[in-house]
């Protein structure tokens, strides 16, 4: 994870990071990747779901890009997810050029600014992009992409981009301004399949242009194999069966497809029909365009369709009301939003040495304990009529006002250091809703990380396992193999037989493992040093021996530049 973190930066809706049901240490491991953000125009959302890929094989380098109505979440609704692959040109593409600018955009959509090197990192990574011919599916004459809500990137005229005879849209939330933006006058015939209660929420003049479907509750999705899709046999027992996964529930995708004269063009990505969507939020839009059989209305929701035999015709009433109980939580999450999308800072502050009794009455340890005084930019402006707190999300029992003032969280272990805050705020009615934002950790105490991973590894096969991962051989040649129960490499014990081996071949390939075992082996000493006396070490009988000599022949080598 904490590898991953150095390669990976995720940028999502502040007020929209969910507070995990189960807390864990190694939500620490996350935090140089999440990176809450808020749309340039105020009262707006930062709501596409894309991802930009770079892969390596040596000086080679392929491109992935996926956009997605599917959000980071564990949610079981209906969504779409386009995949594009491409390799770098020599010059720039201007295909390409508006998915560059999008990524160009991102750090400046940050609460917190990044650090220069990830900024310059992203920066290397849009320019390029800039330069990415994609690939095209089959029968697909056209690939464009389409970024809303970012400065200084104009995009088509929707009565332009959505001009065309016949529309389908297939989108969960809906809006009669919406719908208006998006489909022309002259268009023939409308096909909408959206949720329930938001076809019901329009006025009668829209819904007579349109034809509404809903899904059908007894949509679900099929556990066999595509048809065919031969199952593999090969890489699993045939006799275990694989868990079925639980039913998809609700629609969540957006999709828009247009039919004109030269051909088709359908268009898949974050964006809703409604106002907000095209009109400030920050959203992006994949367009194919393609012959009609294909791509068309009639393919995608016509009546012999594979969708649409999904879905049941739907004749709404309109003009029903939003319920009061939805226009408060919409209001509470704006208000949650815009205290998420605040600079909050956490200064730490090492205090006394804490006691630290062992289980067995022996003599007191020393422990340092340690203080984080989070303070925020601005002021708080919460309605008199909420409660408004904040935690550590290490410590959520330790409740604070939301800064206003600053707040102090006192007699913190190493661990419980975070920049995860996490807000919580309850209305009159009891509702609550709650985020974690992502706070400015001022005064860090090097080798947090470590002793987090540490404080993982109750037992010596628990080290063992980690030290087999930290030094796992890319070549193939079948060095180290796990289990699916975690069980230790082949030649290795628990007792350390095999190790050895192992450890000198990192030597000789200056493996970079060995930096990171070595930071975690000084706070399992750390730990091993407050264990009750008698209770058994971690690190393996003889560990600490072979260990200094191991890292006496490393860094030689590593200072001799032997190669």
């Amino acid at each position: 994870m904490r590898r991953a973190a150095d390669k990976i930066d995720v940028f999502a809706q502040a007020g929209q990071v969910f507070e995990p049901r189960v807390s864990s240490d190694l939500f620490a491991l996350l935090e140089p990747m999440i990176h809450p953000a808020s749309a340039p125009r105020p009262g707006m959302l930062f709501h596409p779901k894309v991802w930009v890929l770079e892969y390596a094989d040596g000086d080679a380098r392929s491109y992935r890009m996926l956009c997605a109505s599917r959000n980071l979440t564990n949610d079981r609704s209906w969504d779409l997810i386009v995949r594009l692959d491409g390799i770098a040109t020599d010059d720039a593409t201007e295909q390409s050029a508006p998915l560059a600018e999008f990524v160009r955009a991102l750090p400046a959509m940050a609460v917190l600014p990044l650090p220069d090197l990830r900024e310059a990192r992203i920066r290397d990574l849009a320019n390029t992009v800039a330069r990415i011919e994609w690939e095209r599916p089959s029968d697909v004459r056209a690939v464009r992409f389409h970024p809303y809500g970012i400065r200084g990137v104009t995009p088509e005229p929707l009565h332009a981009l959505f001009d065309g005879v016949r529309h389908g849209i297939i989108s969960p939330f809906l809006s009669d301004e919406g719908i208006r933006r998006i489909i022309p006058s002259r268009s023939e015939s409308i096909v909408v399949l959206a949720r329930r209660e938001q076809l019901e929420r329009l006025d009668s003049r829209t819904l007579e242009r349109i034809d509404a479907l809903i899904l059908d509750d007894a949509a679900n999705d099929d556990d066999a194999a595509p048809e065919g899709d031969p199952q593999d046999t090969e890489s699993a027992d045939a006799t275990t069966a694989s868990p079925k996964a639980e039913p998809m529930v609700g629609l969540h995708a957006k999709a828009y497809v247009l039919d004109r004269r030269s051909g088709s063009h359908l268009f898949v990505g974050s964006a809703n029909a409604t106002e907000a969507a095209f009109g400030g939020n920050v959203e992006m839009l994949v367009e194919f365009e393609g012959p009609q059989p294909k791509l068309g209305v009639v393919a995608l929701l016509g009546e012999q369709s594979r969708l649409r035999a999904m879905t049941i015709p739907f004749e709404p009433q309109g003009d029903a009301e939003i319920p009061p109980d939805e226009v408060a939580d919409q209001a509470l999450e704006q208000v949650l939003r815009s205290l998420a999308a605040r600079r909050y800072f956490a200064h730490v502050v090492a205090g006394e040495e804490h006691p630290y009794a062992p289980d067995d009455g022996g003599a007191d340890e020393r422990e340092t304990v340690y203080h984080i005084r989070l303070s925020a930019d601005g002021s708080t402006n919460i309605p008199a009529e909420l409660n408004a707190r904040a935690t550590l999300l290490t410590r959520p029992a330790k409740a604070s006002a939301v800064p206003g003032e600053p707040v102090v969280f006192e007699r913190l272990a190493l661990t419980d250091i975070t920049p995860f805050i996490v807000l919580r705020i309850t209305d009159g009615r009891g509702a609550t809703r709650s985020t974690v934002v992502t706070a400015a950790l001022e005064g860090d105490i090097p080798g947090r990380q470590d002793a987090v991973i540490a404080r993982q590894l109750a037992d010596r096969s628990a080290f063992m396992r980690l030290l087999a991962l930290l030094l796992a051989f890319d070549d193939g040649d079948g060095v180290l193999h796990f289990d699916p129960s975690g069980a230790l490499p082949a030649g290795w014990a628990e007792d350390g037989s095999g190790l050895f081996e192992t450890l000198v071949r990192a030597i000789g390939v200056e493996h970079g493992g060995l930096a990171d075992v070595r930071r975690i082996i000084e706070h399992v000493r750390a730990a091993d040093g407050r264990r009750p006396e008698g209770a058994p070490s971690v690190l393996p009988d003889g560990f600490n021996e072979l260990w200094k000599s191991v890292w006496a022949a490393y860094s030689t080598r590593l200072q001799a530049g032997v190669r």
